[in-house]
């Protein structure tokens, strides 16, 4: 973890205030930096960042340890033995996971183990998320893959198989193809989410590979416990996944932990669960931080998940986990690509819909799986939240239900609350604030 706290407070008078004002800090926002100052009677206590080690070994090194060292199963010469029909699943566009370095590197080793390109595919386990053009195709996996294996999107609504119900009720319908797969390998990355806890494991199954109404039980199931940014235990999301995965016999995960830049720092690969939930361990330790108490005021930048305003609630959602019951968010998303690219999300955000309103779509089963997600939103939106942003309007932003500033030092000049406690993400979006 690394905290930056502001000290030598200069006696700077501000006409937005009308106060002393601390030395100048620096958030990134977009491409850009914004730099501001906060009052000095305020306590800033610290801006608080994902830890960001070197990196230590290379891409291949890290693989080939993993792949050596199977978490809760054999080795993975025996696994792969004699089979014949071998499917990779992978995560796509919406994921940081550098499958362009990783995807070849696998092949190479499933070709070293006996098994021909010819005998390997790769379905993209997009969920409800758009298809791939080949353009985002050649940029996700690159020529080489492309040129070696056959790639293609899943299809929630088509070409699927009945596997069975987990004891959540979820009927999961999944990808025939990777159904009859020989062997099924699971590949993405590891990082907070709001949903299920953390990406990365069994979610390669639902929502990656599993059909429309499938993904909608899943993720309705946000109605039956106390959903949270980071939230493993207890998560019935991510309990149903798992489930899931067992009933499709996903045999392997291959998953990444990254940095802040998405550069590889580990691999861990195994059983899906048992590996995955190792993951988590190393993933916690790279994003998660020590606050030292709940905050009046949260400043947030929603990077670096900040093209569309779905993406930004990542920032919001981590905020509200070091906000005081009666606090102040201030969001920092610039939303160059507006508000969202699905419509429905587009839409219910615009209606600014209650929590109660949503959890009585939930218990209905009326709210989409990708849009399970407002439930939270309208939970967070508890606090008050001022949104600093180029790319919506003033009228877009008080139709969510939220409040618009056209710089963040008016977002600033609205707070009257005295001497606040103030706590600063400057990486919003990827860090996961834990109180000491």
């Amino acid at each position: 973890m690394q905290i930056y706290e502001i000290t030598n407070k200069k006696s700077i008078m501000n006409e937005s205030f009308g106060v002393e004002l601390t030395q100048q800090i620096e958030l990134p926002y977009g491409s850009r930096k914004i730099t501001f100052q906060l009052p000095a009677s305020w306590n800033l206590l610290g801006q608080f960042m994902p830890h960001d080690p070197k990196v230590s070994k290379s891409p291949h090194d890290l693989l080939s340890n993993a792949l050596n060292n199977l978490l809760g199963m054999a080795n993975f010469s025996s696994l792969i033995q004699d089979k014949k029909n071998i499917i990779i699943i992978s995560d796509d566009k919406s994921r940081p996971t550098p499958t362009h370095i990783l995807i070849p590197l696998l092949l190479n080793k499933l070709n070293a183990a006996g098994i021909p390109d010819a005998n390997i595919k790769i379905v993209v386990g997009r969920g409800l998320h758009p298809s791939l053009t080949r353009d985002e195709l050649r940029d996700k996996f690159g020529a080489e893959v492309l040129n070696r294996v056959k790639v293609h999107d899943h299809n929630p609504t088509g070409n699927l198989t009945y596997i069975g119900e987990t004891s959540f009720g979820t009927q999961v319908f999944v990808n025939s193809e990777v159904y009859a797969a020989d062997f099924k390998i699971g590949l993405g990355s590891i990082l907070p989410h709001e949903l299920a806890g953390f990406t990365g494991g069994s979610g390669i199954v639902i929502p990656g590979v599993a059909s429309q109404d499938t993904i909608n039980q899943n993720h309705c199931l946000v109605g039956s416990f106390e959903a949270e940014f980071g939230k493993l235990e207890g998560n019935t999301i991510r309990d149903d996944m798992e489930e899931a995965a067992k009933l499709l016999g996903l045999d392997l995960i291959i998953n990444t932990i990254l940095n802040s830049e998405n550069q590889i720092l580990e691999i861990v690969a195994g059983d899906p669960i048992i590996a995955h939930h190792h993951g988590v361990t190393i993933s916690k330790e790279i994003y998660g931080v020590k606050i030292p108490k709940l905050a009046n005021v949260v400043i947030a930048s929603s990077y670096p998940r900040d093209a569309t305003f779905g993406k930004a609630t990542k920032a919001l959602f981590s905020s509200h986990l070091a906000i005081k019951n009666d606090g102040i968010i201030i969001l920092l998303a610039p939303c160059k690509e507006g508000i969202s690219s699905s419509q429905i999300f587009h839409d219910m955000l615009l209606q600014n819909p209650t929590s109660d309103t949503l959890f009585d779509y939930i218990r209905k089963g009326q709210l989409p799986g990708e849009s399970c997600v407002l439930y939270l939103f309208a939970k967070v939106k508890e606090s008050r939240i001022i949104v600093v942003s180029d790319g919506l309007n003033p009228d877009q932003v008080a139709q969510m239900g939220l409040e618009f500033a056209p710089d963040l030092e008016t977002a600033l000049s609205r707070i009257t609350l005295t001497n606040p406690d103030v706590l600063i993400l400057p990486k919003g979006a990827i860090t996961l604030p834990l109180l000491q």
